[in-house]
C-alpha cells in the first residue's frame, strides 16, 4: 500500500484502541475448535492400547514407542515447519498441517502392524507440532495488547478440554465400532476444519502488512476490523519488522535471554505435566486408591489447569508476571511438599491435586500466552515453535523417568515430593523473565 500522506496508524495500536470485534471473535473460537480436536488427537493413542492390545494379541508393554512417536513427531514439526507460518502465513500453515493430522489420523486406523502405528503416529505428532504453534500466532496477531494472554490461553486450554474429551467419547466409540473409529473420528474432523480454515479463516493483518503489503486481502480485513479505516494509513508496527524468520534470531542478543528462560521454563513444566499425566493414576492406585477414583483424581487436575490458566493468564495480562507465574510454581511446590507429609486418602489428596493442576497445567498453558506476547509477530510462531521443541525434551523424559521410579517402587509420597526441585526452578526462571523483557 502506498502512503497517502495522512497521519499512519500501527496495526497493534489500531488493534488495542478498539473493543474485540466480530472478525477476532470468529478467529478465538475457531483457532480454540482447531486445538480442541488437537488434544484429542495427541490422547487417542494412549486410549486404543488395551483395546488394541487384545485385538493383536500383542503385550501392551510393546506399544511404548507409538505411544512416544507423536511426542518425537511434535518436536520434529515445531522445529523444522513450524516457523512457515511466519514465511507463507498461518492460514496456510493450518490447512496444511490440519489436512496432514486428518490423513495421518486415518492411516493410523488401517495400521496392520506396530510399525505402522509408530510412522503415522508420528506423522501425527509432526502436523501437531506445526498446527499448535501457529494457532496460537493467529490467535495472539488478532487480540488487543490489554487482554491477550487471557485471551491466548482461553484458546488453548481447548487443548486439555480436547484430551478430556476424548477421554469419555473413546470407551463408547471403542465399545460400539472398535478402536478404528477412535483414530477415523479424528482425522475426518481435521479435515473439516481445513476446509473451514480455507472459507472462513482470515489471514494475520500483521503478516500482510510486513509480507505482502500489497494483497488485497487486506484491505477488506482493516474494513472488518475498523470500519471506516483508510488501508494506506495503516503499518505494521516498527518493533515488529525482523530480518528474517530464523530460529537463529531467537539466540540473537534482543531475544536471547528471554529465550533461554522460556526454555527452561517449558522444558521443566512439561517434564512434570507429561511426567503426571503419565504415572499419576498408577501412583495413586499404588498407595490403594480404586482405579476409578484414581482415573478421577488425574482429570481433577486437569480441571485445575483450566481454572489456573485462565486467572495466571488475567494477572499477566495486567502486568504481573512474576506475581502470577511465580506464585503459581511456588505454590504447587509446596503442593509436593504436602503430598510427603498429608495421609494419602482421597478427601485430603484431590484437593491438593487440583491446586497441583493450577500451578502446572494452569503455567503450561498460560506460557504459551507469554511465549506469543514475548516474541514479534513476524517471529511468533519460530519463537513459539522452538519453545515447543525444547519443551518436548521434557514431555519424553518426564514419563521415561516416571517408569524408572515406578520400577524402582519408590513411594508415591516420595516420587511427587521429588517434582518439587523442577517446579522451584520453574518459579525462578520466571521470576527472571520481566528482566529479560526490559533488555530487549
Amino acid at each position: 500500500m502506498k502512503d497517502s500522506g495522512a497521519a499512519t496508524v500501527e496495526i497493534t495500536t489500531l488493534i488495542d484502541d478498539r473493543p474485540l470485534g466480530g472478525l477476532q471473535i470468529l478467529v478465538l473460537v475457531l483457532c480454540a475448535v482447531i486445538v480442541l480436536f488437537d488434544g484429542y488427537d495427541i490422547q487417542t493413542m494412549a486410549l486404543v492400547i488395551p483395546t488394541l492390545s487384545a485385538a493383536w494379541g500383542i503385550d501392551a508393554g510393546k506399544f511404548n514407542i507409538a505411544v512416544t512417536a507423536a511426542i518425537f513427531g511434535m518436536g520434529a514439526g515445531a522445529a523444522l515447519l513450524a516457523h512457515i507460518g511466519d514465511r507463507i502465513g498461518r492460514r496456510p500453515a493450518l490447512m496444511l498441517s490440519l489436512l496432514l493430522l486428518g490423513v495421518s489420523c486415518i492411516l493410523t486406523a488401517y495400521a496392520q502392524s506396530v510399525n505402522e502405528l509408530i510412522l503415522w503416529r508420528f506423522m501425527t505428532g509432526v502436523a501437531l507440532g506445526v498446527c499448535l504453534p501457529n494457532a496460537t500466532a493467529l490467535t495472539s496477531d488478532y487480540m488487543p495488547s490489554r487482554s491477550r494472554a487471557t485471551l491466548v490461553t482461553l484458546m488453548f486450554c481447548n487443548v486439555a478440554l480436547g484430551s478430556f474429551i476424548a477421554g469419555n467419547v473413546a470407551p463408547l466409540l471403542l465399545q460400539r465400532f472398535g478402536w478404528q473409529s477412535v483414530f477415523i473420528v479424528g482425522g475426518v474432523a481435521p479435515i473439516v476444519l481445513a476446509v473451514l480454515v480455507f472459507f472462513i479463516v482470515p489471514e494475520s493483518c500483521q503478516f500482510l502488512l510486513e509480507r505482502r503489503p500489497g494483497d488485497p486481502r487486506l484491505a477488506r480485513l482493516l474494513a472488518r476490523l475498523a470500519p471506516g479505516i483508510d488501508p494506506a494509513t495503516v503499518r505494521g508496527a516498527a518493533r515488529d519488522r525482523v530480518p528474517r524468520q530464523s530460529p537463529l534470531m531467537l539466540l540473537s542478543p534482543s531475544y536471547r535471554t528471554g529465550t533461554l528462560l522460556l526454555w527452561v521454563v517449558f522444558c521443566l513444566n512439561l517434564y512434570v505435566l507429561y511426567f503426571l499425566i503419565s504415572w499419576l493414576p498408577t501412583l495413586l492406585s499404588n498407595v490403594g486408591w480404586p482405579r476409578a477414583t484414581a482415573l478421577r483424581a488425574s482429570v481433577s487436575m486437569q480441571f485445575g489447569g483450566i481454572i489456573g490458566g485462565l486467572l495466571l493468564s488475567y494477572l499477566v495480562d495486567r502486568g504481573k508476571v512474576v506475581l502470577s507465574m511465580g506464585t503459581a510454581y511456588a505454590g504447587a511446590a509446596i503442593v509436593f511438599a504436602l503430598f510427603m507429609v498429608v495421609p494419602a486418602e482421597a478427601t485430603s489428596w484431590i484437593p491438593l491435586l487440583v491446586l497441583m493442576g493450577a500451578g502446572i497445567s494452569g503455567g503450561q498453558a498460560t506460557l504459551y500466552a507469554l511465549a506469543a506476547t514475548y516474541y514479534p509477530a513476524m517471529l511468533r510462531a519460530t519463537g513459539l515453535g522452538w519453545a515447543a521443541v525444547i519443551g518436548r525434551l521434557g514431555a519424553v523424559t518426564g514419563p521415561l523417568s516416571g517408569g524408572w521410579a515406578v520400577q524402582a517402587k519408590l513411594g508415591t509420597d516420595a516420587v511427587l515430593g521429588l517434582m518439587l526441585i523442577p517446579t522451584v526452578l520453574c518459579a525462578l526462571s520466571v521470576a527472571l523473565l520481566p528482566w529479560a523483557l526490559r533488555k530487549r
